[in-house]
């Protein structure tokens, strides 16, 4: 596969990260990472972004950037304008994705939240899924389903005039690049209000969801 100064986007959950590593492991090259980037603001505000991603291109091994998601139509477009190839990806099921970010701020565990995703043991995920959670509050998980939502929307709409952009859902890359059957209600179980959480998903399928 031939990629070179690849841009990967997305909010919160939504599988940038392994999506990056499968990438780094077809091409046997590597990601600049967003804690490497937010160390250098300070370089990035002097130099200006396009300046800044030479220095990064330099390095003839490094074949994108996992950038998060800034708000301006001016920085997405210099940002996008610099890439050959650009993927955003999103979720369908914003739910789980909300669920998602709330479990990882509940539990500390920022990569064993969406089992199938990453590689685990069976005996780490067994231990995982007996963790208890305290209750999760649905007014957070719909500001958050809100605000996941708009970032989508507002994110799509300035990549359609980028022809060199891909919208890219969690789904379909996940079922076909793990073959495995992702969170399962064997995630979520152990959250104290785990019934009333599923009930409120049940009666408000269409504000849980988002697509193209």
């Amino acid at each position: 596969m031939h990629l070179n100064k690849v841009l990967v986007l997305g909010c919160s959950r939504s599988g940038t990260t392994e999506f990056c590593k499968t990438l780094q492991e077809i091409t046997s090259k590597k990601f600049f990472w967003e804690p490497e980037l937010s160390k250098h603001n300070k370089i990035v505000s002097s130099l200006g972004y396009k300046k800044f991603f030479d220095t990064i291109y330099r390095d003839k091994d490094t074949l994108g950037i996992k950038f998060g998601i800034y708000p301006t139509k001016k920085v997405f477009n210099d940002i996008i304008d610099y890439h050959d190839m650009v993927f955003f990806l999103s979720r369908r099921n914003v739910f789980q994705q909300a669920l998602s970010l709330n479990l990882a701020k509940k539990t500390e565990k920022w990569r064993a939240v969406d089992f199938g995703v990453e590689t685990f043991s069976q005996k780490e995920k067994d231990e995982y899924n007996k963790i208890k959670v305290s209750k999760i509050d649905i007014e957070d998980i719909k500001k958050d389903i809100k605000g996941m939502k708009e970032i989508s929307i507002k994110t799509i709409g300035y990549l359609k005039k980028h022809k060199n952009s891909r919208v890219l859902f969690y789904e379909d890359l996940f079922g076909f690049f793990s073959g495995v059957k992702i969170n399962t209600e064997d995630n979520y179980k152990n959250i104290e209000n785990w019934q009333e959480l599923k009930t409120f998903y049940e009666q408000n399928k269409d504000f849980c969801h988002f697509d193209l």
